[in-house]
């Protein structure tokens, strides 16, 4: 392909075709996912990860089923299909949140926001071997060209990056639930809709959470008690992390896909840095500020359409 071809298709976007909606449900759920970084790192002060977890799940199926039960969202769910929502609920909430949530105690919240961006990277193999997405130059390049902008976000003029291995560990299992939970609702996507598939996904996660935190983690709650500054981090959590991001995420896939609602997750570890920087005072290098660029420029690469179809 001619360089002057190139430069065509990168200048490029059907701005009448855009799904305006679909994009801004999208940005808005990592915005909510952001957030949640520094909401369990503050929630974790307190209490144990299983019972954050357990109480944020409690609180988001309690909350997203009585709404929906109320504006008629709630969906009857087939027969064939529960396997599905079991599947669904095993990959996230339950192993997702395990590995992130002892994730973030071992290492701080940009960093386990940079591991979970990484999702995006594999979510094109599964888009073409599962659901025949086509696998596009623009699709692979902006998602890996975000990925470096990441990385960038992340490091100083050093390239140090230090992080606790069995922390690191942890959460390649939630990038990898992740992976799995979204191949998934993109099934479930064609016949349910955001409320049903997240309500379900946020009972049986709790249902889940239930014997662990019980067994594990219920008598040192309770000599803990109430402390209210980690307690509202978890119905933040309960909320916007838990209701609000999934069911976002969930309408961003069914309307653009799995590979272009994924690799917006690349732009968490740009949020949290930002989030961070006004809450904690941290200060962004210029080598930082560099990779928010690039995290931009590779957004806007994969999401690249040239008149007659999709350039391959």
């Amino acid at each position: 392909m001619q360089i002057l071809d190139i430069c065509t298709v990168l200048l490029y976007i059907d701005m009448k075709n855009i799904n305006w909606k679909a994009y801004i449900s999208v940005i808005g759920a990592m915005v909510f996912w952001s957030l949640s970084f520094i909401w369990s790192k503050q929630a974790l002060e307190h209490y144990g990860p299983l019972t954050v977890l357990f109480s944020r799940l409690v609180l988001a199926s309690v909350a997203l089923l009585s709404v929906s039960r109320l504006l008629g969202k709630l969906n009857i769910i087939a027969k064939k299909d529960w396997k599905y929502f079991l599947m669904l609920s095993f990959f996230e909430p339950f192993l997702y949140f395990i590995g992130e949530t002892f994730g973030l105690q071992r290492v701080s919240p940009t960093i386990a926001s940079v591991i979970v961006s990484t999702i995006p990277l594999f979510l094109p193999i599964v888009g073409y071997y599962i659901f025949k997405e086509k696998f596009t130059f623009f699709k692979v390049f902006g998602t890996v060209l975000s990925f470096v902008g990441v990385i960038l976000v992340i490091i100083d003029y050093n390239m140090d990056l230090n992080a606790d291995f069995w922390g690191v560990l942890l959460l390649f299992i939630a990038v990898f639930s992740g992976v799995a939970y979204t191949t998934l609702v993109h099934r479930l996507s064609d016949n349910y809709n955001s409320f049903t598939i997240v309500g379900w996904q946020s009972v049986i996660g709790a249902i889940s959470f239930m014997p662990l935190f019980l067994f594990f983690e219920m008598e040192e709650t309770i000599h803990t008690g109430f402390v209210w500054e980690s307690v509202l981090p978890i119905l933040k959590l309960g909320l916007f992390a838990s209701i609000f991001a999934f069911v976002l995420y969930t309408y961003s896939i069914k309307e653009l896909g799995v590979t272009k609602a994924g690799v917006f997750s690349n732009v968490i570890p740009v949020f949290v840095s930002i989030i961070s920087f006004f809450l904690f005072s941290e200060r962004l290098l210029i080598i930082n500020y560099f990779g928010i660029f690039i995290v931009v420029g590779g957004l806007y690469v994969s999401q690249v359409k040239r008149k007659g179809g999709v350039m391959s």
